[in-house]
């Protein structure tokens, strides 16, 4: 199945937020390779300024499919299904992102995974 990058809605109560999930990664221009590899999990409520971006960097398993995120010991969480989008965004609501500010934010991913992984457990 093709997966698209546009913007998908969530509805949450009378809420609705817009999310999208893309790869991204830096070149390394000494060595001609890559480097910083990420997955990225955006979030924003429709009608707001703010923006999350939730970020992924160096994937501890390599081999794990593209917008999968996690490894054996924590479990594994695919970031294209709206039942993972409403964990992480719960959990950065809980520890304390307002989609109301008038700015961007950016988080590590990692501190909210074990929430968002618990949370579809």
């Amino acid at each position: 199945m093709t997966r698209s990058r546009n913007t998908r809605r969530l509805v949450v109560g009378t809420d609705t937020y817009l999310w999208s999930v893309r790869h991204a990664h830096d070149r390394d221009a000494d060595r001609g390779t890559t480097a910083d590899c990420r997955e990225i999990l955006s979030l924003r409520k429709e009608g707001a300024r703010g923006r999350l971006g939730i970020v992924f960097r160096q994937d501890p398993d390599p081999r794990s499919p593209s917008s999968t995120v996690g490894d054996r010991e924590r479990g594994w969480l695919d970031l294209h299904q709206p039942g993972v989008v409403r964990a992480f965004l719960d959990a950065a609501l809980a520890h304390g992102w307002d989609p109301d500010s008038a700015t961007g934010q950016e988080t590590d991913g990692w501190t909210l995974f074990p929430e968002a992984h618990a949370r579809r457990a």
